[in-house]
């Protein structure tokens, strides 16, 4: 069967099916990192400014006939010559992310202090995105997380408003299960229902959660990579007056491994509080993996997997999707490469600002 017959990406600009296109490249980056799309067109008979901010849809049907797009967004940057056009397109967020934008500033007088971040987050898309009866960002699946995340004292001027909700998530974790030596963060996301993309905020998955996924070398492993990370042993903070404090992981298990995580801390005790942190955050993924797969290519970041491979101790253990590449070309198909476990946030990003 031909590369073709079994694979047959297809894409749409507006509601133009396009057929003469390659390159195509598609970046799931995770850590609340807005996903990107990248492909040439190849059509002599187009109309530049007719494709800014269009919306664009791409489905890989590896296999099948897909009814949901592997991605949805809106074209932002094209480079034009004179064989084809190079497209750049970003999911929905693009619109209160960065310098294209609309900025707001928050002030004492003039903030959103009394919201969650999920609720933020509908007034600023409602507001200032989804305008004229268009929906660039689905609002059906946005969730409050438990416990809520607030944006009280967030101040600015002229941000993104996608940038402080994603500060405020990444200064917050979930503490109560630090009892199980866990710490969870928590992150956004785009799914699709079909219709539209929806931003939603999840946090992440417990290792011990059942797998969604198993991967084995006759089963979706292509070929795969990892490299194990040390993790430190001992973490060293200061105080703003200069006392310096540490914590020490039991007995030091791996060694003496030390790190150092630089934050504005009112005395010891939050000082020590953030080294402990550190410790058990970097001590949760030692290992990074890359899987190049054959399957499941809709896998969604944070999915937990289980992997059957030669290292007993990576067929042992499961492991959390981190972040997802997709590429296809018309000779070579479809490519999907899944990185696990490379650590989302460090605790250091939390405690910066304590």
């Amino acid at each position: 069967m031909s590369v073709n017959t079994y694979q047959q990406c297809r894409l749409y600009i507006g509601d133009k099916e396009y057929t003469q296109f390659d390159g195509v490249s598609i970046m799931f980056p995770g850590t609340s990192k807005i996903n990107s799309a990248r492909f040439t067109l190849n059509d002599s008979d187009f109309q530049e400014s007719k494709f800014i901010n269009k919306e664009v849809k791409i489905f890989l049907n590896y296999g099948t006939s897909d009814n949901v797009p592997i991605f949805r967004g809106f074209i932002r940057q094209f480079t034009p010559s004179d064989k084809n056009i190079k497209i750049t397109a970003y999911d929905g967020r693009t619109f209160i992310q960065g310098k294209e934008s609309q900025t707001i500033s928050l002030t004492d007088f003039s903030n959103y202090d009394g919201y969650t971040v999920a609720q933020y987050l509908s007034e600023i898309i409602q507001d200032k995105v989804n305008l004229n009866d268009k929906t660039y960002i689905g609002l059906s699946m946005l969730n409050d997380v438990s416990p809520p995340v607030l944006m009280k004292g967030v101040r600015g001027d002229n941000q993104a408003p996608y940038n402080l909700a994603v500060k405020q998530l990444k200064d917050s974790l979930d503490k109560e299960s630090i009892n199980d030596g866990k710490v969870f963060s928590y992150n956004i996301d785009m799914i699709d229902d079909g219709v539209t993309s929806n931003i939603v905020i999840n946090k992440d998955k417990s290792l011990d959660s059942e797998p969604s996924v198993y991967f084995a070398y006759l089963d979706g492993i292509e070929k795969y990579n990892h490299k194990f990370r040390t993790v430190p042993s001992f973490v060293t903070a200061k105080t703003k007056d200069g006392k310096s404090v540490s914590y020490q992981d039991g007995n030091l298990p791996v060694g003496i491994i030390g790190s150092t995580i630089k934050g504005n801390f009112e005395d010891t005790a939050s000082a020590t509080e953030a080294a402990f942190f550190e410790t058990v955050k970097k001590n949760t993924a030692s290992t990074e993996i890359t899987l190049t797969v054959n399957k499941a290519f809709d896998i969604a970041l944070g999915s937990i997997v289980k992997i059957n491979v030669p290292e007993e101790e990576l067929s042992m253990n499961t492991h959390r999707v981190i972040s997802k590449s997709i590429s296809y070309s018309t000779t070579k198909g479809t490519t999907c490469n899944l990185k696990l476990n490379r650590e989302p946030v460090l605790v250091s990003d939390y405690v910066n600002n304590s």
